[in-house]
């Protein structure tokens, strides 16, 4: 009798376990569907396997991508920062300075995104998608021409290299007789260091540019909605349901300032150090390549890179800030006209509000007008460190 009880028990116990192995999974894949409705497709699937949100441990093959990430990434780190101490005897040791900042800085970027798995998983099962073709066209081509860059530069760019020492700087400085073998290894390092450099910053930017162009577009579509009530039609209760939503992207914008305030800084200060570093070697006439088209790459990354993200997370506040003076005009209208005062504790609280903007570690604030201050600081303190002994 004990004997049957036990296997009852047993029977149960792995049929409540397989239940609820099944709910799990279950769950899990209903958190990837609403996940992959709040972001576009191509940034969705770099998300998964990169290990950036929870739901990535669900699936056995996005935990060992992840793992392998990692390894790759750490490694590829180690090997350019002492690939380029080694080979620094025939360079500006300023110029070595600031290129030996960006597989640090990269590294700190995705240790940072990974860290944060959990608020990325949320921020991005609450943020719902713009419903646009156009928004979700842009970004997936975005993601996709950075793919195609990380791989068809690299290989492009050593194919066409004529001067064999170049290719030294991979195998540490050691010259191989077999040209071929060391055209191999000089394709695979560069498609780990543009894998490190630029794609994973630009893929962290591409997903932070991402969710500030949806807030923006959030908040001018309550501007429309605003535009669409006279003064007369645009009650208590149609305010109170404006300023919920308003307040309902706020939120989202607070979680994308936790989310980003850090990764984003180091993007941009990583971009600021390439155009400083390849602009420098320009002005003291150092030659990257056989040609000058690792300067045109590299340098135009860093440029787009950092003025996109500057200039969509600066359209946050405008777009607030015309949020601010259309609900104050249409209020202010019916205060005249209808002599609603009940209604003034709405606006006062909205116009006493302080202006929301994005910034980088509380430093940096991204604004439109930071793009031309960044541009200067560059131009500028570039051409002081070059000119110095």
């Amino acid at each position: 009798m004990l004997r049957l009880n036990s296997l009852t028990l047993e029977r149960a116990s792995k049929s409540s376990g397989s239940i609820q192995f099944q709910l799990n999974s279950e769950t899990s894949d209903f958190s990837a569907i609403v996940m992959s409705r709040s972001i576009p497709n191509l940034l969705f699937t770099f998300l998964h396997w990169s290990g950036f949100v929870e739901g990535s441990d669900a699936k056995a093959k996005h935990r060992f991508s992840s793992r392998i990430f990692d390894i790759l990434l750490f490694l590829t780190c180690a090997d350019v920062t002492v690939s380029t101490v080694i080979n620094s005897e025939n360079a500006q040791k300023k110029l070595i300075a600031a290129y030996l900042s960006f597989p640090i800085v990269c590294a700190l970027v995705w240790c940072e995104m990974r860290c944060k798995r959990k608020l990325i998983t949320s921020l991005v099962k609450n943020v719902q998608m713009v419903n646009s073709s156009f928004y979700e066209k842009v970004i997936n081509f975005a993601v996709l021409i950075n793919y195609f860059m990380s791989l068809l530069v690299p290989t492009i760019l050593i194919s066409t290299v004529i001067n064999p020492k170049f290719l030294t700087f991979f195998t540490y400085g050691y010259e191989l007789k077999n040209s071929w073998i060391l055209c191999v290894i000089g394709i695979l390092k560069g498609l780990l260091y543009c894998m490190l450099y630029p794609c994973v910053t630009n893929i962290v930017a591409i997903f932070y540019i991402s969710l500030c162009w949806n807030c923006s577009v959030d908040l001018n579509n309550l501007v429309k909605d605003i535009a669409k009530y006279t003064p007369e039609e645009f009650e208590q209760s149609k305010q109170l349901d404006i300023l919920k939503k308003k307040a309902k992207i706020c939120r989202h914008l607070q979680s994308i300032q936790t989310v980003f305030s850090v990764p984003m800084f180091l993007i941009i200060v990583a971009n600021f150090l390439m155009c400083s570093c390849l602009i420098g070697g320009v002005l003291i006439n150092i030659k990257f390549a056989e040609d000058d088209m690792i300067f045109i790459v590299y340098f135009a990354n860093a440029i787009l890179c950092l003025i996109t993200s500057l200039w969509v997370a600066g359209s946050v506040p405008v777009e607030m800030s015309r949020f601010k003076e259309t609900f104050h005009q249409t209020t202010h209208e019916r205060l005249l006209y209808y002599h609603e005062t009940e209604e003034l504790h709405l606006k006062m609280d909205l116009i006493t509000e302080p202006d929301f903007v994005l910034t980088g570690c509380n430093i940096l604030p991204f604004r439109r007008s930071t793009i031309l201050t960044v541009i200067g600081t560059l131009l500028t303190y570039t051409v002081l460190i070059v000119s110095t002994s």
